[in-house]
């Protein structure tokens, strides 16, 4: 019955928001001159986007995210769903 949420769960990773992450993160929101209206949630995923390997957002709303990662020189893929 949940089979789609529960492979997606399966695929997916939990990362601890590290006190460097969570600043990287503050960071990409203030250098996107728009941090009263970007989400928290939306920078933690971006920062965490933009150290990992061959990076790949899904969202509903991709233009805060491509601000945040259009803020660091690391390539990140970022798909609406």
């Amino acid at each position: 019955r949940d089979f789609h949420t529960n492979h997606l769960l399966r695929m997916s990773g939990i990362c601890a928001v590290t006190e460097q992450l969570a600043r990287s993160a503050a960071g990409m929101r203030s250098a996107t001159g728009r941090a009263g209206t970007i989400a928290a949630t939306d920078a933690i995923v971006a920062a965490l986007a933009v150290v990992s390997d061959d990076p790949v957002v899904l969202t509903s709303d991709p233009s805060d995210i491509r601000a945040l990662v259009d803020t660091v020189s690391q390539s990140v893929t970022v798909a609406r769903v």
